[in-house]
């Protein structure tokens, strides 16, 4: 974990994705490899039905063959669209990676005609993008509030995917912002607040 205590959100974005951008490919698949083995023999993710997970860009870790990995298991995936001129994500079933386009962040989505709803209530499992968190479940997002708003909605575990120098002892939070439940890294995963006992 970085030992940054009192960066303060504007320096810890900043910090995060500069180390995002200097990461090599061979260390950014190595460290994807880990998450994915240590996922996979999860008890949370084994027995989660259906799971929300975003697909992901360029720099974050690359969630396709943790959606792979879940198809192959019989599982429902569920990942976010964005809506223009509303807070709220919609939530689209995926069955595939044809027909994806980019939305209105520059992040994939499901195509307008291919989009099947699926309610925030049906989630068991939600892997969760963001720029840095903390042992206690602090999550420092992109800003823009969506997730917290989705996350508000749903019982599901939340798991954040991050590399480990997204790790921090403590994030700036809000008294809106969701805790994560756990934390996955290619050091392991790490149970947050509550979910650790």
């Amino acid at each position: 974990m970085s030992g940054a205590l009192l960066l303060n959100k504007t320096e810890i974005r900043r910090t995060v994705l500069q180390q995002r951008r200097v990461m090599s490919a061979a260390n950014k698949k190595q460290a994807e490899l880990q998450m994915l083995k240590f996922l996979q023999t999860w008890d949370v993710f084994m027995d989660a039905g259906t799971i929300h997970i975003f697909l992901s860009k360029t720099e974050e870790p690359d969630t396709r063959p943790i959606i792979e990995l879940a198809w192959n298991s019989g599982k429902q995936i569920g990942v976010p669209c964005v809506l223009p001129d509303t807070p709220e994500l919609f939530h689209s079933q995926l069955n595939s990676f044809n027909n994806l386009r980019s939305g209105a962040l520059g992040v994939l989505e499901p195509s307008l005609e291919q989009r099947i709803a699926l309610s925030p209530e049906i989630f068991d499992l939600v892997l969760v993008p963001g720029l840095a968190f903390d042992s206690q479940g602090g999550r420092l997002g992109y800003g823009r509030g969506y997730y917290d708003r989705f996350l508000d909605q749903t019982h599901a575990f939340r798991l954040a995917l991050a590399f480990d120098f997204q790790l921090f002892e403590t994030v700036p939070t809000e008294s809106h912002d969701i805790p994560m439940d756990g934390i996955l890294s290619e050091k392991g995963i790490h149970l947050c607040g509550d979910s650790q006992t």
